[in-house]
């Protein structure tokens, strides 16, 4: 029971004012005119040279399209409008939450354990932020928790189903591959067949439309060049080191109003962020460890720009890590620490939603000149 109010908090957090702004934010701008694309049946979805269909906009080619087809079914079913094109991240980032608590509980065994895992991870403001928008990062983190918990479980196949649509979803999630060799080198047969299967299969509609396997590799050629070529620099990009301790988080949005600014600013909780390095310096659980470490580090050699959201899929791991650190506390410093977690949450929540405040109030919320 008190899992189902953690969801239904959860939710409803992501879900108020999730229309506002009425506009693209960030990499919606690319993001958007693929899903509407696909929601329309038009091959420019999946065409690197197709022409921009507004100005300053582009069709995101270049992630693999299962997360832009379920977004695609929400504009079909809900209509195109700011809501439907963020809503299933919401439920996606609440789904997030649900299967860290299923990981928690078949690794410790502990329901009190787990729920205080999925709290830490629910009340995190990047996964607030990155489950507000129209985007594929909570929907990859999603199906990575719950491979590598059906991964723990001896659950191969069901595992390897979720690494599919995990790859199917956005390409980094094949950092997947070191921790299953790692520690399932014998059931490594079922990651070598079904993810490659699936991830052809989130390409259907390309080849519904006419696509052929010659236009399905020229796209995966572009893709290739774009991401060991692109040279372009962004004002809030960050290096992979720089993540864990939450140096440059991502201006998303800015709404400069008469005596007040609305801002969405993605950045992580400092108390989940901060503490859980903390943990991760005490922790000797290993699985975790290797887990999380595997789902960042290899962005370091990245040789295009990277930003904060890149380090979502191991903030779930972050979390365990810290969960499991809290549980060895007593009840009182845990209730104390996660207090002070939730008023942090509450207090960057509305810059995290564009909730409108004073102008002459916006420093209390920049705490380091690298958040400018």
């Amino acid at each position: 029971m008190k899992l189902f109010y953690l969801l239904l908090l959860s939710f409803a957090l992501r879900l108020f004012r999730l229309g506002t702004p009425d506009a693209y934010i960030f990499d919606e701008v690319y993001h958007l005119p693929a899903i509407r694309a696909i929601s329309q049946n038009n091959r420019a979805a999946y065409d690197p040279f197709a022409k921009a269909p507004e100005p300053n906009t582009a069709y995101d080619w270049l992630h693999p399209p299962l997360a832009k087809l379920i977004q695609a079914g929400s504009v079909k079913l809900l209509g195109d409008n700011s809501f439907a094109w963020r809503f299933p991240s919401v439920i996606f980032g609440t789904a997030a939450a649900a299967a860290l608590y299923f990981f928690a509980l078949t690794l410790f065994s502990s329901r009190p354990l787990a729920l205080l895992a999925a709290a830490i991870f629910s009340f995190d403001n990047l996964q607030l932020t990155m489950s507000r928008i129209a985007m594929n990062d909570i929907f990859v983190t999603t199906w990575i928790i719950l491979a590598l918990a059906f991964f723990y479980r001896k659950k191969f196949l069901v595992s390897a189903v979720f690494t599919g649509l995990a790859i199917s979803t956005k390409h980094s999630a094949v950092f997947l591959y070191p921790i299953f060799l790692l520690f399932g080198f014998r059931q490594f047969y079922y990651y070598i067949l079904i993810p490659p299967l699936i991830y052809i299969l989130s390409y259907s509609q390309l080849f519904l439309l006419g696509g052929r396997l010659t236009d399905f590799y020229n796209l995966h050629k572009q893709i290739f060049w774009y991401q060991t070529h692109l040279t372009a620099t962004h004002g809030y990009q960050s290096m992979a080191w720089q993540w864990p301790l939450l140096i440059r988080p991502v201006w998303f949005y800015v709404n400069y109003l008469k005596d007040s600014t609305a801002n969405i600013y993605n950045l992580g909780n400092p108390v989940i962020f901060w503490g859980g390095l903390v943990a991760v310096f005490f922790s000797r659980n290993w699985y975790l460890l290797i887990s999380y470490f595997s789902l960042f580090f290899p962005f370091i050699f990245s040789p295009r720009i990277m930003f904060l959201h890149h380090y979502l899929p191991a903030l779930p791991f972050l979390c365990l890590i810290l969960a499991q650190r809290l549980n060895t506390f007593s009840k009182k410093t845990i209730t104390i620490i996660m207090t002070i977690t939730v008023i942090i949450f509450i207090f960057f929540f509305p810059i995290n939603t564009a909730i409108p405040l004073p102008n002459n109030w916006l420093k209390y919320w920049f705490w380091l000149p690298t958040w400018r």
